[in-house]
């Protein structure tokens, strides 16, 4: 009887370290898909931020009146003009969103385009933008209203706004019963170009 009673307690015990053995490694796994999404957004954010900051940076160079350097001005969608690759020529940018994919687990990522010269747009729904937002503002300061087309030539700085997250959840690692999605978040308050600057 009482090598019985020890063999279901050492078959209890083993199906608890058992249970324990997959639970940690099921929280070790979870940790290294959520590092893994976060690297992946922080590479993202960095790739997107490199060519938005060269680009903005640029904006009005080459023209012979750094006022019309702004040829639309909306929340999420801007055009500009500069001599970008410094051939002599004045080429047109653009930078937008497309509407929310749904083809994605996260219901939130979109397109963000990049148009030059009117050609078809380049996208890049993989790098998971969930949000950029532009505010425009003047010499003094003040906020510009992107429908207020009169005021273009007066826009002097900008600030963006970009958010991008991954497509699926992953394991928050405070609290393993939780999953949400990786983010990253970059703001360039007053981002500005010394070419527009020359109209003060």
């Amino acid at each position: 009887m009482s090598v019985m009673l020890d063999l279901i307690g050492s078959v209890v015990i083993a199906g608890f370290v058992i249970l324990m053995g997959l639970r940690l490694n099921e929280t070790i796994s979870g940790s290294a898909d959520a590092s893994m999404a976060g690297l992946n957004v922080q590479q993202s954010m960095a790739a997107i931020v490199g060519d938005i900051e060269s680009d903005f940076r640029k904006i009005g160079y080459g023209l012979p009146d750094p006022r019309m350097s702004i040829g639309i001005a909306d929340t999420n969608h801007v055009k500009f003009y500069a001599d970008i690759y410094k051939t002599g020529t004045i080429d047109s940018v653009e930078w937008f969103t497309g509407p929310a994919l749904t083809t994605l687990p996260n219901p939130n990522i979109r397109v963000l385009f990049r148009r030059f010269n009117g050609e078809d747009p380049l996208g890049a729904a993989g790098l998971g933008v969930t949000q950029f937002y532009l505010r425009y503002f003047n010499a003094k300061g003040d906020t510009i209203h992107p429908l207020d087309v009169s005021r273009y030539s007066q826009i002097w700085t900008i600030e963006i706004s970009l958010r991008v997250e991954s497509p699926y959840k992953v394991q928050d690692a405070v609290n393993p019963d939780n999953s949400q999605f990786a983010a990253a978040y970059w703001r360039q308050t007053r981002l500005s170009s010394r070419n527009i600057k020359r109209h003060g």
